[in-house]
C-alpha cells in the first residue's frame, strides 16, 4: 500500500494507517442499524384492534342512550384510533413496499 494519501498528498506511516483503520472501523460499527425486536410489530395491530373496538361500542351505546359521557369518551377515542389506524397502515405500507400498477 502506498504511504501516501492521494488526495491531499500526506504522508501517514504504517502505524498511522493501521490507527486510522481503527478508528474507521468503530465508526462504522457505530452507524451499524440496532436489531429490531421480533415481538414489536404485534403490539401495534392488537392496539389498533381494541381501540377501534372500544371506539365502535362507546359509539353505540353513546347513541342508543343519549348519554354525554359515553360520546365524549368516543370523542376522545376515536382520533386516537384513527392515528392508530395510519401509523399501522403507514408501517404496513413500508414493509410491503411501494405500490406497482396492475396493468
Amino acid at each position: 500500500m502506498d504511504e501516501r494519501d492521494h488526495a491531499d498528498g500526506v504522508r501517514l506511516t504504517a502505524r498511522e494507517r493501521a490507527v486510522l483503520a481503527e478508528i474507521e472501523e468503530g465508526l462504522r460499527q457505530e452507524h451499524a442499524p440496532a436489531p429490531r425486536r421480533p415481538s414489536g410489530g404485534r403490539r401495534l395491530p392488537i392496539a389498533v384492534a381494541l381501540m377501534f373496538t372500544c371506539s365502535v361500542v362507546l359509539a353505540v351505546v353513546g347513541v342508543c342512550t343519549s348519554d354525554a359521557a359515553f360520546l365524549w369518551c368516543f370523542a376522545v377515542l376515536w382520533p386516537l384510533t384513527m392515528l392508530q389506524i395510519v401509523r399501522l397502515l403507514s408501517r404496513w405500507i413500508r414493509t410491503t413496499g411501494p405500490f406497482t400498477p396492475w396493468f
